[in-house]
């Protein structure tokens, strides 16, 4: 193979920030390649998405692949906490003008990612499958391609105009670059897996606004003692549970993955009475050291996307559609910098950053707020109240779905009549 390979941007990770960046990028024209290490399909966790999606898929051109793949529908979230009854049950239906559709989908993400794949490739994408980035190569402080190579072979030299980094957790330009920052707040260790069988509820006789979709689902989110449980019906009578714990409150339910997930299940009731007829279908799995963010997110000649910039906790599924955000954004930029004359500086690509991180950052406040409140195991809080506040209500819903850009944490606290200093963060 030449080692002169030349393209306008090259993507590295076949993730949805990866192939949203390059899908965009594709359609506008410009020659594209993209590299992804792992064999497709696989395994990956985020199956929650968000009404904001719609937005995006549109952007993509991607909607009716989606729509005719038949995943499960979801319809809101449901919240149970400290047992506190009713549940917190929140609807997109019930404020829908804010988003083009009032639901979303559970996925499986061995098949949703696979469908952004393909249709990367179906739209232009140079899409190498089973290859691997060894490196970013740099002139100076500036990205000018990678070094990559057919899984197991010397990797070569492959430049680009742009490089743009959804390698996930392995965020290969900031730990190159030493720009990886824990969040110590955040220190949170998660363990899964899927059930064959689970409760599934009566939508008709559950969801209580709006049309109700048969065979319609919400996600759950349950507070347990050192943490919360998910509870996440999907397709094919297949069940994600998950627990996410404090790391240290983890280590004192038990020496390995399965007994800690065991016993957190245990502790909530209505997930173990849920899984009383159920079958593990796979192994525990774990991500520990949940909460990072990068010190930047561009530089000269390069941008990171998804978790290649950041990690979101899981707790209000926010991770797919952030990726996905950060990807289109992404390529907005680059597509800037090439309509003012091939402009890739970090100054030109700072007005990405800056229109990811505000958004973003609203939804860091709330899931911070959410541990202040587990942690102060506070029934009087915020969530709760929304049952009895209806502008209140109408703010989380919009947050909660999406809305990142819709909403602020500052909204939500005058319609809750909170004092600013107890939920912001700084």
């Amino acid at each position: 193979m030449s080692q002169s390979e030349s393209f306008d941007a090259a993507v590295i990770g076949g993730g949805p920030a990866g192939t949203s960046a390059a899908i965009m990028l594709a359609r506008a024209g410009k020659r594209v390649v993209l590299f992804e290490r792992a064999r497709f399909p696989r395994f990956q966790i985020g199956e929650s998405l968000l009404p904001a999606c719609w937005e995006l898929w549109r952007r993509l051109g991607v909607t009716e692949k989606i729509e005719a793949e038949g995943f499960t529908v979801k319809q809101g979230a449901n919240f149970g906490m400290f047992n506190q009854k009713p549940d917190v049950l929140l609807l997109t239906a019930e404020y829908p003008g804010y988003f083009e559709r009032p639901y979303t989908y559970h996925v499986e993400r061995a098949r949703f990612d696979e469908i952004l794949l393909e249709h990367a490739a179906e739209c232009g994408v140079e899409v190498r499958r089973e290859w691997s980035v060894a490196d970013v190569l740099f002139d100076g402080k500036r990205a000018i391609g990678v070094s990559a190579g057919k899984n197991g072979t010397d990797p070569a030299p492959i430049h680009a105009s742009v490089v743009i980094d959804a390698s996930g957790r392995e965020s290969l330009i900031a730990r190159k670059l030493n720009w990886r920052r824990p969040l110590p707040e955040l220190n949170k260790i998660a363990h899964f897996a899927h059930f064959k069988g689970g409760f599934r509820r009566d939508p008709h006789g559950f969801i209580n606004f709006g049309e109700v979709m048969d065979g319609s689902v919400t996600t759950d989110i349950h507070t347990i003692d050192g943490g919360w449980v998910w509870y996440i019906p999907l397709r094919d009578n297949i069940t994600s549970v998950g627990a996410v714990l404090d790391t240290r409150f983890a280590k004192s339910l038990g020496d390995s993955p399965q007994q800690r997930f065991e016993t957190a299940i245990q502790s909530c009731e209505c997930v173990r009475e849920w899984l009383a007829d159920a079958e593990q279908a796979m192994d525990i799995k774990t991500i520990s050291s949940i909460g990072y963010m990068n010190e930047r997110f561009h530089g000269d000649g390069f941008l990171l996307v998804g978790d290649a910039s950041m990690f979101v906790d899981p707790v209000f599924s926010a991770g797919v559609t952030l990726a996905m955000r950060s990807g289109v954004f992404a390529a907005d930029a680059v597509l800037d910098g090439f309509a003012n004359g091939g402009d890739f500086s970090a100054a030109r690509f700072s007005r990405y950053e800056a229109r990811i991180r505000e958004p973003m950052g609203r939804i860091f406040q709330m899931i911070y707020n959410w541990y202040r409140i587990l942690e102060q195991k506070d029934a009087n809080n915020i969530i709760l109240r929304s049952r009895q506040s209806p502008m209140l209500r109408e703010r989380f819903i919009v947050l909660l779905s999406g809305g990142y850009d819709k909403v602020s944490m500052q909204q939500i606290l005058e319609a809750a009549d909170e004092p600013e200093s107890t939920y912001l963060i700084s």
